[in-house]
């Protein structure tokens, strides 16, 4: 059977763009920006109960509060991070990064649809993890995208989750590297923490190493934004050139299709004899 052609799509070249943008050419906007809008609810909440006896009612109702703002500055940042990556995306240099407050324009026009798409793809996936593994690491692979095209689309949660899955298609194994790289990011700043917590009794796990740990990971959120942006964008492109050359089908190796494919649309070759040049003359140069 014959099969369309395809973009290939690299995640290594996604975090490799991330990686350029965030920590060389706009270390400002991407990492210190970011980390100074979330930082301070995760902090607040972690240091008050050491500086004051609070009770315990106290306590809970002060992280929850931390918890709530920071969630709304997550959804601001991670949206902008999204624009701003398809600025450079679609940018033809690699100088210095637009302008960023039209990308925060564009994010808080955005922020309710983020909010209600994840809290949809997060149900979703809670509910298919009561179940078993396997419906959930489906989903979770297929649902994937749609945060990123109901932010740069524009599009209504549910149009999203129908896009994310057709994006997604023949895509799993370039979706597993993505999770993979992701996590490998991540989980060497818990080990250190958790090395550190053995290592120094006086640490506390909910008092110190919870909220570090949440700073850290929050560090490194905007390179793996970026990065998973890039390979959504990617995505686009290849789905865009597959639509323009839709009437191009390539057979499959081995078939009998292919020789007469290759025949019909190999360039067309005319033998011309050593010495002699396109007017017949077969004369030699000087």
């Amino acid at each position: 059977m014959p099969t369309n052609r395809r973009l290939p799509v690299s995640s290594r070249h996604a975090f490799a763009l991330a990686f350029d943008l965030a920590v060389r050419r706009d270390w400002l906007h991407s990492l210190v920006v970011p980390w100074l809008l979330r930082s301070p609810w995760i902090i607040i909440p972690a240091a008050l109960p050491l500086f004051f006896q609070l009770p315990p009612s106290q306590v809970v109702l002060l992280q929850l509060v931390g918890v709530s703002i920071d969630l709304v500055a997550m959804t601001v940042v991670t949206s902008m991070l999204r624009f701003r990556a398809r600025a450079e995306f679609h940018s033809s240099h690699r100088g210095a990064p637009g302008p960023v407050g039209a990308c925060y324009r564009n994010s808080l026009a955005r922020t309710p649809s983020l909010y209600l798409t994840e809290f949809i793809r997060n149900t979703i996936l809670g509910l298919s993890f009561g179940m078993l593994f396997l419906p959930a690491l489906y989903l979770g692979f297929k649902l994937s995208l749609a945060t990123e095209t109901v932010v740069l689309r524009g599009e209504n949660p549910i149009n999203a989750c129908i896009r994310s899955f057709r994006l997604t298609e023949g895509r799993w194994e370039r979706w597993l590297e993505m999770t993979a790289i992701t996590v490998f990011l991540v989980v060497p700043l818990w080990f250190l923490l958790a090395l550190c917590f053995l290592i120094v009794p006086s640490l506390d796990w909910s008092t110190h190493v919870l909220p570090m740990g949440y700073l850290l990971a929050v560090a490194v959120q905007p390179i793996v934004q970026y990065a998973w942006t890039f390979f959504y964008l990617r995505l686009e492109d290849s789905e865009a050139a597959g639509r323009a050359g839709a009437n191009v089908v390539v057979p499959q190796a081995g078939s009998a299709a292919q020789g007469a494919w290759r025949g019909a649309n190999a360039p067309k070759l005319r033998l011309v004899e050593l010495g002699q040049d396109e007017s017949g003359d077969d004369t030699p140069d000087p």
